[in-house]
Parts: C-alpha cells; structure tokens; sequence
C-alpha cells in the first residue's frame, strides 16, 4: 500500500474529502457526522482564516484529516484501520499552532486517538461531556399535536431565509449566524430543504425549527440545530417540529437519528421524543511549556 500522502485545499474541496472520510467510517462510535461538517463550516461567514485543514491520504482515498479552529481547538477523524496517524495529526497541529494550550474533543469510543492523545502529553479535563443520543425510527411515524393556529412546514427556499434566520437568533441569541451564512448552508453537501422543518405562529413568525442532516449511504440523520423562540416555550412546539422533521427523515429511507446533547438539560429534552445516550465526548488540554 502506499504511503499516506497529506493535502491541503484552499477551496470546499476540502470539506468534501473531509466528509467522505467521516461517511466511510461512520458508525455509533465515530464522533462526527457528514452534517456536523457542513454546518460547523458554513453557519458562520468569514472565519476562514482562523481555519486550517489538512487530510491523509492512500491513493487518493482521505483515511485522515485534521481541522485547527485557531488559536487552540483541533477537530481530528482518523480512519480505524490507520490509526498510527492519529499521532501525525496532532504533530501538525502542534506545529501551525502558537499558542501554549491546545483543546481537542474525542468521543469516548474513539480508543485510536485517546492513546495518541495521551501519548502526545494530552490530559483529560473533568468537564460536562456532551451525549451522543439515538433513536430508531423503523417503529413508525411519530404524532404529532399542534396548537390550535400553529403550522408545520419545511422550507420552500431563497423566500424562507430571513424568517429562518431570525427564528434561529431568537432560539440561540449569540448566534453569529446571518442571511448570508445560512444561504451556504442551503448550498452544502448534504443539505436538503425537506428537512428543514419549522412551525409558524398564528401570525406567521416562525416559531420553532429543527433542520436535519441526511446521510444516506448510512441511513442515519443528524439532528442539527434546534431550537424555538423563547415566548412560545412550553408549548411543545419543540419536540413538534423535531418529530415532524424526523417522520420527514423516515420517509426517505432512515433507519436512526442521532443528536449531540450539550446539557442535561437539552439530554432530557431528547429523551422525552425517545433518544437514548449512547456515548459521551473527552476532553483534552496539553500545555506547552
């Protein structure tokens, strides 16, 4: 075989090789999903030079990548069956970054970069994990009761764009997220308008929303983001468009939808929809000195 050859692109290019490596060995036990690529690089415009990225690869096929979120955080997926490049990964962000603490976030699962991690003098940080949850959808269709007055939908396009983005800065007030922005996120591999599900107010404010990420090599969506406005809390409008967004999910083929939960709080609003946890994140500090 031969040796892994490192790359570096300066266009989207990268995210594509990036993602078929996340989609090639995606399992329950793999941190990241094709979406969460797409949406932690395009929902917000111009941060482009605080990112660099490089991927290993064996013939032309990506059996590793490294993304540094500068000045300190490095998001890693190495392949399995390479796992001795977890280590060249780490010595290339160690090299283009200049900061003394550097942060990286694995999955509990992911055995091949925990032992790189702590044989680089990489340390696990007692904080809050994030949740991995899952649901089956082969069940059948989730129901579904709105307020009286309230609608669901998914998008229908360009005319959807500022509403959509308005209800995702009420949901999420320092959202950095912008016309702009969530007009590439539409544009991405592999966003899909029929899932990007919302529910409008009586008065026509979108109220709720919930897009979903399909992989469907994997049959497996990702939910993100959620959210719903804050006056219209308690209301179920919720967990409403997430099963909404999900039955939308089932009908093209999926067998299970995951979710990463960032608090207790967010883990028991999946759970009451029928998500249950099935691993968490690691966190990881080095200081240099």
């Amino acid at each position: 075989m031969s040796k892994p050859v490192i790359r570096t692109y300066k266009d989207s290019s990268d995210l594509i090789r990036m993602q078929k490596l996340t989609q090639a060995i995606w399992s329950l036990e793999s941190n990241y999903h094709i979406g969460d690529l797409a949406w932690q690089r395009y929902r917000h415009a111009g941060r482009e030079d605080e990112w660099i990225t490089a991927i290993w690869e064996v013939e032309d096929k990506p059996v590793a990548w490294g993304w540094a979120k500068l000045p300190d955080s490095l998001m890693v997926q190495v392949d399995p069956d390479f796992g001795e490049l977890a280590k060249d990964v780490i010595d290339w962000f160690d090299k283009i970054t200049e900061i003394n603490e550097q942060k990286v976030i694995v999955l509990e699962t992911e055995s091949h970069l925990i032992s790189a991690l702590k044989d680089s003098r990489f340390k696990i940080v007692e904080e809050t994990p994030e949740v991995l949850a899952k649901v089956s959808l082969e069940d059948g269709p989730l129901s579904i009761n709105l307020p009286d007055g309230f609608k669901a939908r998914h998008l229908l396009g360009e005319g959807d764009v500022t509403k959509r983005v308005a209800i995702q800065k009420a949901a999420f007030p320092h959202s950095r997220v912008t016309e702009e922005s969530y007009r590439n996120v539409m544009n991405a591999y592999p966003y899909d308008s029929s899932l990007d599900w919302v529910i409008e107010s009586p008065d026509g404010e979108f109220a709720a929303c919930c897009l979903i990420w399909f992989d469907e090599v994997n049959k497996v969506g990702l939910l993100e983001p959620v959210g719903a406005d804050p006056k219209f809390w308690r209301m179920g409008l919720g967990s409403s468009v997430c099963k909404l967004a999900l039955n939308a999910l089932r009908d093209k083929g999926a067998t299970t939808a995951v979710v990463v939960c960032t608090s207790p709080k967010t883990h028991a609003f999946y759970k009451s929809i029928g998500f249950e946890p099935f691993a968490e994140t690691r966190s990881f500090h080095r200081v240099k000195f």
